[in-house]
């Protein structure tokens, strides 16, 4: 919910139970519906399909340097 629907934490928590699963089972209805219409296959998310390093330096967003709890001393 806090990712598809934009809720913070605390009113994820505070939604009562019943609206909580509401909530829920319309985002996977959502999805299911989307999958369908494209084809049968689950849609990419934003972050998936503009992740890879080729698509990143195309777009201007690729890394000069590799942060550092990702580099790796060899």
């Amino acid at each position: 919910m806090m990712y598809y629907m934009g809720f913070s934490y605390v009113e994820g928590y505070n939604i009562p139970i019943w609206q909580r699963r509401w909530f829920i089972d319309r985002i996977q209805k959502e999805i299911k519906n989307s999958a369908e219409q494209n084809g049968g296959e689950a849609s990419p998310t934003h972050a998936m399909h503009q992740n890879s390093p080729d698509v990143r330096a195309l777009m201007g967003r690729h890394r000069s340097m590799v942060p550092a709890k990702l580099r790796r001393f060899t």
